[in-house]
């Protein structure tokens, strides 16, 4: 084996390989699908590398400060109008999730409430340790979730591939724009608040969800316009898709072999009823549909913000959705499975 530092930078430099390859072929989200590619291949290899917590943070406070930029610029009073619409979606995907694992459960499809904490939505890992607690499989748990992520992302970059009309740039002014360090100081403040509420507050999201709401009311207001350099955001992205794909090492998915298929279908199951309340979204808020999809999409916010902002959608709209579902899991969404887990046991 390898010693660490040689698996870093083979990692880095398949990854670099993949990206130049799926950017000549403009498919959106290039750097957050190589990363991911790379990942997958170093975790079925049998390495043993992974982010490190702090890396991980200072990644979900970037994509947050890059939201912030995203969503300022067009934050305004309009998206209250649709606060209803998001609340109905946060709990529509919520119910969605446990009713289809209780009925898998039922059906004998998965052993116990595994399907329950499998399919819901939230932290892969928080649903993790909690299915772990209530007595289910969380090695099963573990690959649902992450398989489930790993396919909502794949989904989402094919649909916006064939959707759109390619990947837009990062920014618009090359990797190399000319240093703007005031706005580089924001980003930081944005990011340590961020970083410390995730901390101190035991509240992972928290690290998106701070620098890219406060930071978008800053920007909205005109008090505020971070910025984030084109190799920094890069990175974020590369370690977000890393800790995506080595998730997946070949002892995890030879021990859940014979369940794969039905993992498959139940994550496919999942994806295609939320596909289906996005299209209805889409109908009743005025948006297209693929922002629809977006904003309902059952996988991790950090990935579906990065493909939004690589693609022509209302990333506004796919923030505030993701934003309030994120608020409403964390609120009732481990209580409400675990109240479908004990009817199902």
């Amino acid at each position: 084996m390898l010693a660490k530092g040689a698996q870093w930078l083979g990692l880095a430099l398949l990854t670099g390989l993949l990206v130049a390859g799926l950017k000549a072929g403009d498919v959106p989200a290039a750097l957050l699908l190589g990363p991911l590619l790379a990942g997958i291949g170093f975790g079925l290899g049998g390495v043993a590398i992974r982010p490190a917590k702090s890396a991980m943070l200072a990644s979900y406070t970037m994509v947050g400060c890059l939201a912030a930029v995203a969503m300022g610029r067009t934050m305004g009073p309009a998206l209250l109008v649709h606060l209803p619409a998001f609340l109905l979606m946060a709990a529509s995907t919520l119910m969605v999730s446990a009713g289809l694992g209780w009925m898998l459960g039922k059906g004998g499809w998965f052993r116990g409430s595994t399907a329950v904490w499998g399919l819901a939505p939230g932290g892969a890992a928080g649903m993790v340790a909690m299915a772990q607690e209530q007595g289910a499989d969380a090695r099963m748990v573990a690959i649902m979730q992450y398989l489930r992520i790993l396919m909502v992302t794949g989904s989402a970059i094919a649909l916006a591939h064939f959707l759109t009309d390619g990947a837009t740039p990062l920014h618009g002014s090359g990797w190399f724009p000319p240093l703007d360090a005031w706005g580089l100081g924001e980003t930081a403040a944005l990011a340590l608040v961020g970083a410390l509420v995730a901390h101190f507050l035991r509240f992972p999201s928290g690290a998106l969800l701070v620098p890219g709401l406060v930071g978008a009311a800053l920007v909205a207001a005109g008090l505020a316009k971070p910025s984030v350099p084109p190799l920094l955001a890069a990175g974020a992205y590369a370690i977000i898709g890393w800790n995506i794909g080595l998730s997946f090492t070949r002892s995890t998915l030879i021990d859940c072999a014979q369940s794969m298929p039905r993992i498959i279908t139940a994550a496919i199951g999942l994806i295609g009823l939320c596909a289906l309340l996005g299209l209805l979204v889409s109908l009743l808020c005025g948006v297209d549909w693929l922002t629809g999809y977006l904003a309902t999409t059952p996988g991790g916010i950090d990935a579906i913000l990065i493909i939004g902002a690589t693609v022509p959608v209302d990333l506004p709209f796919i923030l505030s959705a993701q934003v309030v579902r994120v608020l409403v899991v964390l609120l009732v969404g481990p209580a409400f499975a675990s109240f479908v887990a004990r009817r199902l046991d």
